[in-house]
């Protein structure tokens, strides 16, 4: 029996029928060292494999390859299932498949990496192998794997996914804002679909920060009202202006081409976030709008016309856009104090089970702001975040003094 790597134990299909489709030919390309990038076909093609002296096969797919496939004990295979949709959780996939294809190559075997078609969900994987290997963009990565497959195209919710995995340096960085949303999303539309927050993102509701801890964060956010810590700043997540992107637009700026400058994805992300960081400093200098009380700021309607994302909306966010390209990697100064969003905690009542809902004060319930996992929050300065849980400046006070030891009940 073959040797088989997977996360889930899987079963693989009883029928040795050919494929379905029965145009589809095998198509295969080197891409690097020992690394070919397929289709189905040549996965399922024994003459194809014995050719290209393949020894472990990664498939990315919604169903493992056939048995008959599987039962040659000289072959290693690792199966990922994942559908092509901007939608799918690919990012958290990477880690163990570049391990996968580092592992097969330094044992000196050749890897083939599949999905259907070999253009969109096997291209990620690869590109993220190529990323990493050669500390590339995205861009320089895509270039570079299209110029030995000339149509691959990763979809959009991949491409994005590809990039954020480039500037958390080819690592999952739980502690990144924007990682953190994007679990933020996937959980949210679980909770469409099931009602209640699953148990694999139970991580994502944080401690209260108000209890007892033996190291509490230096700077939190207290209501005004009792003074009860409702969050520390490991909590925020920021976000830059909206008018940050409109002027870029208006001044023709766009994110440098990628042209393998030398440096690796996390410092080309880091000089892109500090151009942004400039130019909403400008913009943050000039007056604001204050945020009212009486503000809603759940907006229970799509995003309107002329607003960035793709044509295709879907609840309150384009499908294609589960990374928020609006969250910043950290707070700092520049980065938009209108509103501030915040991880879902374990004071928030109603959060793990509902949709939406405001937010109280758990000692004085006092309302400090409101939430929303499927349609999103719009901020003042008119960026959307979704999913969203939000606390009013007017009702919640910034503090760095904090003492050793503090009980709030």
């Amino acid at each position: 029996m073959a040797k088989q790597i997977a996360e889930v134990q899987f079963h693989a299909a009883d029928n040795n029928d050919p494929l379905e489709d029965e145009n589809l030919d095998v198509s295969v390309d080197l891409i690097d060292d020992n690394l070919y990038l397929g289709n189905l076909a040549c996965a399922r093609d024994e003459k194809s494999l014995q050719k290209l002296q393949i020894t472990h096969i990664l498939t990315i797919d919604l169903v493992p390859l056939p048995r008959t496939i599987l039962d040659r004990a000289n072959l290693t295979f690792k199966f990922i299932k994942l559908a092509d949709v901007p939608k799918e959780d690919l990012i958290t996939q990477l880690p163990d498949s570049n391990q996968f294809i580092k592992q097969a190559i330094s044992d000196g075997g050749t890897v083939l990496v599949h999905c259907y078609f070999g253009v969109s969900r096997s291209a990620a994987v690869v590109i993220a192998y190529i990323m990493e290997k050669y500390g590339l963009c995205y861009e320089d990565a895509f270039t570079l794997v299209k110029s030995k497959r000339r149509f691959i195209g990763p979809n959009v919710g991949f491409v994005a996914q590809l990039k954020l995995f480039g500037h958390m340096g080819y690592q999952l960085n739980r502690d990144d804002p924007r990682f953190k949303q994007f679990r933020l999303k996937m959980a949210g539309q679980k909770l469409k679909q099931v009602k209640i927050i699953p148990q694999l993102f139970a991580d994502l509701i944080k401690p209260d920060p108000g209890l007892v801890r033996e190291r509490p964060d230096p700077i939190v956010y207290r209501c005004k009202k009792c003074r009860r810590i409702v969050a520390s700043q490991s909590n925020i997540i920021p976000h830059l202006p909206k008018q940050v992107k409109v002027e870029l637009a208006k001044k023709g700026i766009r994110p440098p081409p990628s042209k393998l400058t030398g440096l690796n994805c996390t410092e080309n992300g880091q000089l892109l976030i500090e151009k942004l960081k400039s130019l909403a400093c400008q913009i943050m200098d000039q007056p604001n709008v204050e945020c009212e009380d009486s503000n809603e700021l759940c907006q229970n309607n799509n995003l309107q016309d002329g607003e960035e994302g793709s044509s295709q909306v879907l609840d309150g966010y384009s499908e294609g856009n589960m990374v928020d390209a609006s969250i910043v990697a950290r707070a700092d100064e520049q980065s938009c104090r209108l509103v501030w969003f915040v991880e879902p905690m374990s004071w928030m009542k109603g959060v793990t089970n509902e949709p939406h809902g405001k937010l109280h004060c758990p000692k004085c319930q006092n309302k400090i702001g409101s939430f929303s996992w499927i349609m999103g929050c719009k901020c003042p300065c008119g960026q959307k975040v979704a999913p969203a849980f939000y606390l009013v400046p007017s009702k919640v006070e910034w503090s760095n003094i904090v003492q050793n030891v503090q009980v709030t009940v």
